[in-house]
């Protein structure tokens, strides 16, 4: 949605405004900052204004004026970087306890309020110093939200400040503590922070779930990664004799299937609420299609019931007749869904590495490749006015897409290899948002592009990693895999042409990775160039 910096200790309003600029691309709607000089804090807000309403006379309008950040409220400073899904069930509560209330028009206003309610009530509370009265009303506020975020709000009235993000870390936040500079910060890319001339061994991404408050981190123990970092596996198969009295304890597979389908139709559904645009980053694989199919009903619903109307357009990355183009055209036209084919070539790899590799901040060639596909559907969507994407981030992670899965059926019994399976998807889970989320999000906000992941809606994320790897891998032979989401997409209308498509990774599906290794990067020095961006 934004881009998000921060400041304390010995800064310049000057240096402020140059973190502002380094991340300029992630909002160019509005910027504004926070300082307050007498405590030597700063923020600062990039707006990407998203947020549509209807006005009085039935007209869709951008309310750019309700998403202006930093929020001022009381004694709260606020910026916010994401999308808030049970926006109404908090506005409902917030009324419910105060009869005065004045209703929120936006994503952030709303935070703003819930963080203001908590205060006012912790900071009432004779046991609770006031050093923590922030820190607890941040605790209160974030197990309300089922959202993608990053935020940091500070307390004028007890000088605190606590940053947090959301719990499966689908929105990037980065800190920096330097003793010797006399200076902390935080933003929504790293590039701002080497601006503020923090060295790259002293800046971390902040843990999905936890808050830093005051600088210094505040692990929530019943946060999802939490959960998922501590299963004990060997302690769960202890209770088992085979692998069928595992079975006999869970549902059933036809009604992991039901739930699947309720839940994966909700999770997009909030995630276009109030949007009028949408662009699905489309491969012709089945996760993407599942998609297609689930925005293309939820927008003739909304037509019928004559709410606010949603466009759905498709984009497709690859080279001439790659796989991808070839799917994507393929069932887009028996969908009847409008598809953007963005055709690629040498020229187009080689001038897309060095603002994708800017993007990443790593000189990593799986991530460049990956990431030129996500960079490149993007920018026709901002050619295009489109604000917002979706894809199917996270699918092959849930239900074991993944070729590598296999091999826990190559090195044991069957009792044990669904267990392994379990816990490698666990453990991919749980390292998402380093090993994927933040690529994803940078090289889409390079763009002016956010970018929303419905299969890592946490409702769906519980329901996955309920599911048995049975459901998911039938056996070592299984060479397709993801069997139940396959069988899901069957259900609601995806052919079988796509629905069966054997899985290829976006940079081969596209046929960028072979003309980066063979071709461009040849040439070029991808180390030395992301060194010299720490240094510009």
């Amino acid at each position: 949605m934004c881009g998000i910096v921060g400041l304390a200790g010995d800064f310049s309003p000057e240096l402020l405004d140059q973190l502002m600029e380094s991340i300029r691309h992630r909002g160019e709607d509005y910027c504004d900052v926070f300082i307050d000089e007498e405590n030597r804090i700063g923020l600062g807000h990039n707006l990407l204004s998203i947020f549509k309403q209807i006005n009085e006379n039935n007209e869709i309008i951008d309310n750019i004026e309700d998403n202006i950040q930093p929020i001022i409220l009381n004694d709260l400073v606020l910026v916010f970087n994401g999308e808030i899904y049970n926006f109404n069930k908090l506005e409902t509560f917030l009324k419910e306890c105060n009869e005065d209330y004045q209703e929120s028009k936006s994503d952030s206003r709303l935070l703003a309020n819930i963080l203001n309610y908590y205060f006012s009530l912790h900071d009432g509370n004779e046991g609770l110093d006031d050093s923590l009265v922030l820190l607890e009303s941040v605790k209160s506020a974030v197990r309300d939200l089922d959202g993608d975020y990053s935020f940091a709000v500070y307390d004028r009235k007890y000088s605190n400040i606590a940053i947090a993000r959301d719990q499966i870390g689908v929105k990037p936040l980065f800190y920096g503590i330097d003793a010797e500079k006399g200076l902390n910060a935080f933003a929504s890319e790293k590039k701002a922070l080497w601006k503020a001339g923090i060295d790259d061994g002293k800046i971390h991404d902040l843990s999905p779930g936890s808050i830093l408050y005051n600088w210094e981190m505040v692990d929530l123990e019943d946060n999802l990664i939490n959960k998922i970092i501590n299963a004990d596996f060997n302690d769960l198969k202890g209770h088992y004799k085979e692998y069928k009295d595992y079975l006999d304890t869970k549902d059933s597979y036809e009604s992991f299937k039901e739930l699947l389908v309720d839940g994966l139709y909700s999770a997009v559904e909030k995630r276009v609420e109030n949007l009028t645009d949408i662009g699905l980053i489309f491969s012709g694989g089945v996760d993407s299609t599942i998609l297609a199919v689930l925005l293309k009903k939820i927008a003739e619903k909304r037509n019928d019931e004559n709410r606010l109307p949603l466009n759905v357009r498709l984009y497709s990355v690859g080279v001439e007749n790659s796989p991808d183009i070839r799917f994507s055209k393929e069932i887009a036209e028996d969908m009847n869904l409008p598809l953007k084919t963005i055709m690629i070539d040498e020229q187009t790899v080689r001038e897309s590495v060095k603002p994708v590799l800017t993007a990443i901040e790593e000189d990593n060639i799986m991530k460049l490749g990956v990431g030129m596909t996500i960079y490149l559907a993007s920018k026709a969507m901002k050619d295009d006015n489109v604000k917002v994407a979706l894809s199917g981030q996270g699918a092959d992670e849930l239900f074991g897409g993944y070729n590598r899965y296999l091999k826990h059926f190559e090195e044991n019994s069957l009792f044990d290899a669904y267990f392994a399976l379990d816990e490698e998807i666990y453990h991919d889970i749980a390292n998402m948002h380093h090993v994927n989320l933040e690529r994803d999000d940078a090289v889409s906000m390079a763009n002016g592009v956010e970018l929303r992941v419905p299969f890592l809606d946490k409702d769906i994320i519980d329901l996955a990693l309920d599911i048995p790897g049975k459901y998911k891998i039938k056996d070592g032979e299984d060479v397709l895999r993801k069997h139940i989401l396959r069988d899901v997409a069957k259900s609601i209308g995806v052919p079988d042409y796509i629905a069966d498509r054997p899985k290829k990774a976006a940079q081969y599906g596209s046929g960028i990775n072979k003309i980066l290794k063979k071709r461009v990067l040849r040439s070029f020095d991808i180390e030395e160039f992301v060194d010299s961006l720490k240094h510009d």
